[in-house]
């Protein structure tokens, strides 16, 4: 494969910048839009987003007798809908930046689950040395509050660290899904995702009231850049430069959000915070770039 681009360099620091960004956002918009909701707003706007991006393009989605609808329906449901009320809800309750590492940790899980489901995927000895020492840091991000006992806190770390596993489950389903286009795959899985919202945050919810321009903003910016146009540039990547370039940027996201927490929020994590985050970031870099299961020396 060739040397990376400048444009490949570029397009990775742009997903840094706008993943790492999305859980700063994500603490603005819940101060005022409840979860559930924000969760709505933020996949219809990715979904109008994506129809632009569609138009723009000249490209259609298949009719809904296709299979793929039915797998992004899955997709969309434990990839978008779910983990995005998950992590509205804990963005509440902890800070941007340790929300960020519980997301941090996903290709842990994905690890562990492509192990399991994805042929030719298994896990080597350093790629369960890099499982164990992941958990070891999610394990240290949670000691402190569980030792104070049952909180809202608590409860929002939890919360955080189950959206980052349903998230692994949707990589997994993504590698199993039916080839179509990527901003095609992309909307197919926002438009399943934002009716399951819908119907969730009208059940659950009571109706929102108008917000104060700093929420509405926020959830907005939601969900144009990390929900539709960062979607685009993974798969970007992904064809490209492959997996391994691009997991790049989900361990530097967290670094790049606790930089945000800190400075622009007036976060201040403890210690634990970030020795757990060294050791997730150590974690997801031995499964991610340890040596395939049976490759040789070269």
């Amino acid at each position: 494969m060739t040397r990376p681009r400048p444009s490949d360099w570029i397009v990775l620091a742009l997903l840094v910048v706008v993943w790492g960004s999305a859980f700063a956002g994500l603490k603005i918009a819940v101060a005022h839009i409840h979860p559930l909701w924000n969760t709505v707003f933020r996949i219809w706007i990715g979904v109008a987003t994506l129809a632009v991006v569609l138009a723009l393009r000249r490209q259609a989605v298949p009719p809904l007798r296709d299979p793929a609808w039915r797998v992004y329906a899955i997709t969309g449901f434990v990839g978008m809908s779910a983990p995005f009320a998950m992590f509205a809800f804990a963005a509440q309750h902890i800070p941007s930046a340790v929300n960020s590492m519980c997301n941090g940790a996903s290709p842990i899980f994905t690890a562990v689950l492509a192990h399991l489901f994805v042929a030719g995927d298994r896990l080597t000895p350093a790629k369960a040395a890099g499982v164990g020492l992941g958990f070891l840091g999610l394990a240290m991000l949670v000691a402190p509050e569980l030792a104070a006992g049952v909180s809202l806190e608590a409860a929002g770390l939890a919360v955080a660290i189950a959206g980052a596993g349903l998230y692994s489950f949707a990589n997994v389903l993504i590698k199993r899904s039916p080839t179509v286009s990527p901003t095609v795959g992309a909307l197919m899985m926002c438009l399943w995702a934002g009716v399951f919202a819908l119907i969730t945050a009208a059940v659950l919810a009571p109706p929102p009231a108008w917000p104060p321009l700093s929420s509405l903003l926020a959830v907005a910016a939601l969900g144009v850049f990390p929900t539709a146009l960062a979607s685009i540039g993974y798969v970007y990547l992904i064809q490209r430069r492959g997996p391994l370039f691009m997991s790049m940027a989900i361990y530097l996201a967290p670094l790049w959000a606790t930089l945000l927490g800190v400075v622009f929020m007036g976060e201040r994590p403890g210690w634990p915070a970030f020795a757990a985050l060294g050791l997730i970031l150590g974690g997801v870099a031995l499964t991610t770039f340890a040596r395939p299961a049976g490759a040789g020396k070269g």
